[in-house]
Parts: structure tokens; sequence; C-alpha cells
């Protein structure tokens, strides 16, 4: 699924969309800070110790499963209720949404076709290896178009019982977590991905680095289009899913 940095970079994009309601943009830019922090919040089950469904709302494989932000909505309602939410808290829901929209759209698009268990070109270890080089890669690329402000506007943001499900303390180790390598201007990801995977972090990053190498053994198995599709595709989505949520509409059914 897609990195911090990745999700904290298709903020902007979100934010640029013409659909995007007028008024709900507005809430979002008013409270940043709380939406850069809701953008990256489901992964803050790597420092929580929960199970991963317990903060995504979805099950890998997917099995045909329902939209992730609609199952989060109702499992805890009163994060259903945007006007009765504090606006900071609300526009973290909405922020949290789309991240939710984003990983579910990677899976169901790029994981499960491209590297899952279905495909047939080498092993299973070495594609869920490749599918971290992957997102290693793309990581890299968006950490470097995030502007110098990202890592300060996200450390702004202040959780106050913003998650029935996750205490406040590990939203803010995760903020920390990531606005201190963002204020540092070093990510962390080709060493975090290496010790998940206990391979050698220098032979991954000699495959990060090696323009021939990622083709040959990444893009070689992926179509031309299918990255710039998939994230064309969870940018809509997310920003109907925003624009439901400000304005107390249904969430989309459909990813």
């Amino acid at each position: 699924m897609p990195t911090p940095f990745t999700h904290l970079a298709t903020v902007s994009e979100i934010l640029a969309r013409p659909e995007l309601v007028p008024a709900v943009k507005t809430s979002l830019l008013a409270d940043l800070p709380a939406f850069l922090l809701g953008n990256t919040a489901p992964d803050v089950q790597t420092l929580s110790g929960q199970a991963r469904e317990a903060t995504h709302f979805f099950t890998v494989p997917l099995g045909g499963g329902a939209p992730a932000g609609p199952r989060m909505l109702a499992a805890y309602p009163v994060l259903a209720e945007t006007a009765a939410l504090p606006p900071p808290q609300a526009t973290f829901v909405a922020g949290y949404l789309a991240h939710l929209i984003f990983d579910q759209l990677w899976i169901r698009d790029i994981f499960e076709p491209y590297f899952g268990e279905a495909p047939t070109w080498g092993s299973f270890r070495e594609r869920l290896y490749l599918h971290n080089a992957l997102r290693a890669h793309w990581d890299a690329a968006d950490l470097a178009r995030l502007g110098p402000t990202v890592g300060p506007d996200l450390q702004a943001a202040q959780p106050r019982g913003w998650l029935p499900f996750v205490d406040d303390h590990h939203l803010v180790a995760w903020r920390d977590l990531i606005a201190d390598q963002l204020n540092s201007g070093a990510g962390r990801t080709v060493e975090v991905f290496a010790q998940r995977m206990r391979a050698d972090p220098k032979a991954f990053a000699a495959l990060l680095a090696s323009p021939d190498e990622m083709e040959r053994r990444v893009f070689a198995h992926l179509p031309p289009r299918a990255l710039d599709d998939y994230r064309a595709r969870a940018v809509a989505v997310s920003v109907q899913a925003i624009n439901a949520y400000g304005t107390a509409q249904p969430q989309p059914s459909q990813l």
C-alpha cells in the first residue's frame, strides 16, 4: 500500500480538484494539520500494535469486501456525525477516509493483480519483495515533491479523542515519527522496508538506485499506465468521499 509520504503528497492533489465542494475545501484548509494527519493515520497500527484490520477496516485479500470508509463509520457512528464533531476532528476523519480509499484501491488494482497470489511470475516471496521496491520507488518521488512546510504543518495537529479505537498518544507518536523525518529532510522508507522483510538494506537500496533493474524486475510486470490510472481513480473517489462526508451525504458504495 502507499507509504505515508505518498499519502501526504496526495493531499495537494485532492485539494486541487475542481469538483471538491468549495465549503468543504475551505474547512480542510482551515484545519490542514488535522487533514494531513488523517491522511496518514491508519498506519498508526505499526506503533499501536493493533491488527491492520483494526485501523484499515478491510482484509487482504479483499474477497469483494465493502469499501472500508463506510465500514468504519458504521462501526463507530459517532464519527459519522460530521456536524457534531469539532472541526479539526471532522477534517481528520475526512483525511482518514481518503487514506482508506487509497489503500483499498491499491490492493485491488495494483497488489492483487500484479504482485499477490494470483500472478505466476517469480515466487510469491519475490513478488512481495519487488512490491515493496515499487512502494519505495514511489515514496522517494513523492517525498521529493513535499514542500518544506508539510512537516511543521503535520506536527501542528493536536489529536483530542479523534478516534474511539486509537489512543491519542499513539497518534501523537505517529505524527512525530513522520514529521521528524520530513523536518530532517530524510525519509527512512528503505530502512524500514528492509527491516520488515529481513532483507539486505544495501541490496534493496541498490535495486532502487538502478533504473534498468527496476524496469527489468518491477515495471516489466506492470502495464505502463497502471499506476497513473490507480492514482487518478484514488484521488477522484477520495474527493467524492470527502464531499459526501463534509455535506452529510452517504459515502460512495463503490470504489
